[in-house]
């Protein structure tokens, strides 16, 4: 639902309101369709009749001006005055039908309230009218949007002690105005304080999933975070309590990953040195060479191998550490090596971001080693609009990589064609695990790496990291 807020409060608040108006809905058309089979009336509408003709019977006895009185207190929908004679004395007697089971039961009901003998001395009519004989206003919001072209009218006729006949002209509802005045007025008082304790409610729901969210993302980042079980609703215990069992499972299954990688890697160093010494005995002299060689990458591999998974096993601890310091101290450390290593910033290098600065050194120290193979290298931080994101791009001048190769480079031990091979230089070529150690180190930051071809030559590595 596009109309719906967008935050799990504002949702909250928002079901809850439609709920209750819902509810008073429902309630007005009950209290407007409710009634007997019999009744034409509501039986609301029929305890306000009677209230209000049994108010005038006795009000008329006491009342030294009855016309001024009845006139006094007519209103829209129950109108009263003085008679001689009924109205029925005066209809025509074909038009008089046999009394219904509803008027018959409230002619009862006035005589006992009344105390008034039973001989025929009230007179009940309940007829059908077309709606325009009633006088605009006369009916709620309700009546006057589900009313048809004909209306119910009542009257009653009760003679009074003096022998003249108090009339009175009653138009029924579909529901008692006042009624109406009373959903109105419960659905606005209702609506605010359901409204607060919903809100309340979101916000405390919100207050340990927000925690659970900060928890991910500095697991992102490579942190280890055990949330507290909160005291709270079942079901947010549950989500946390299996929030740290995947953390923990997590982890271990790194750790056994990185300590049989650290296994095979030490265990590979002792017959790769007694194959060396034995090469050396060799007295072929060429085929001495090229199998030094073979053993001497297979060592690299070894080397590179170990050193992937002592980094991982030391599980650096994440702080905050200002971004240009970081890259500067990378920068600096290539040219001291004599390479060609260029760098600016379009943020604040004065500002800090929270990761593990060695990983991350690592990360951009092999991006910067494979590039510098070829010759400048420019190394540019940026920030998005909305300062999510943290940018570093690193650029060379290589001639770049076939767009169906750009995947493979991160492999581990991957080699390309010869233009971007270990003798022609640049980033991506050779064999080693550089760049696949690079993008393990920045994934563990929550970020990313890819390769782009450069419009004006050369390759990009572009490091996404969130902010």
């Amino acid at each position: 639902m596009k109309w719906l807020p967008r935050s799990l409060s504002g949702q909250l608040v928002a079901l809850w309101l439609l709920a209750m108006l819902a509810a008073h809905v429902i309630a007005v058309l009950v209290l407007s369709w409710w009634r007997a089979d019999n009744e034409t009336i509501h039986p609301l509408y029929v305890r306000s009749i009677e209230t209000r003709i049994q108010s005038a019977y006795r009000a008329v006895g006491r009342s030294a001006d009855p016309d001024m009185l009845l006139e006094d207190i007519s209103l829209p929908d129950s109108t009263f005055r003085l008679a001689t004679a009924p109205r029925r004395d005066h209809a025509d007697p074909a038009d008089i039908a046999e009394p219904s089971d509803q008027e018959r039961a409230l002619a009862q009901r006035l005589r006992t309230l009344l105390k008034l003998p039973a001989d025929g001395s009230v007179k009940v009519h309940l007829r059908q009218v077309e709606s325009a004989q009633r006088v605009a206003g006369n009916s709620n919001w309700l009546e006057r949007e589900f009313r048809g072209t004909h209306a119910w009218a009542l009257d009653v006729d009760l003679k009074l002690a003096d022998g003249q006949w108090l009339e009175s002209r009653h138009w029924p509802t579909m529901l008692p105005a006042h009624w109406s005045r009373v959903l109105t007025f419960s659905l606005l008082v209702g609506m605010l304080p359901t409204a607060l304790i919903a809100l309340l409610f979101g916000r405390r729901i919100m207050r340990p999933l927000r925690l659970l969210t900060e928890a991910s993302r500095r697991v992102s980042r490579g942190e280890q975070v055990v949330l507290p079980r909160p005291d709270g609703l079942s079901g947010v215990r549950e989500i946390t309590q299996a929030f740290n069992d995947m953390q923990e499972n997590l982890v271990r299954f790194v750790n056994g990953r990185t300590q049989m990688i650290a296994a095979i890697g030490h265990d590979l160093r002792t017959p790769l040195t007694s194959l060396r010494i034995r090469v050396e005995l060799i007295d072929d002299a060429e085929l001495r060479e090229a199998m030094i060689q073979t053993l001497e990458e297979m060592s690299v591999m070894v080397e590179e191998t170990l050193q992937f998974a002592r980094d991982d096993a030391l599980q650096e601890a994440t702080q905050d550490v200002p971004i240009g310091e970081l890259v500067g101290d990378v920068v600096d450390s290539h040219r001291i090596q004599g390479r060609d290593v260029a760098w600016s910033a379009h943020v604040d290098t004065a500002a800090f971001y929270r990761c593990r600065p060695v990983h991350l050194k690592r990360a951009l120290n092999n991006l910067i080693d494979n590039a510098a193979r070829y010759g400048a290298v420019c190394v540019t931080v940026l920030a998005d609009t909305l300062g999510q994101t943290l940018r570093i791009e690193v650029d060379d001048s290589g001639p770049g990589i076939a767009p169906e190769h750009l995947g493979r480079v991160f492999e581990p031990f991957a080699r390309l064609d010869s233009a971007r091979s270990m003798d022609t230089g640049g980033m991506g070529g050779g064999l080693g695990l550089g760049l696949a150690i690079a993008r393990s180190c920045i994934r563990a930051h929550g970020g990313d790496v890819t390769l782009q071809n450069r419009r004006e030559g050369g390759l990009r590595a572009v490091i996404e990291l969130p902010n």
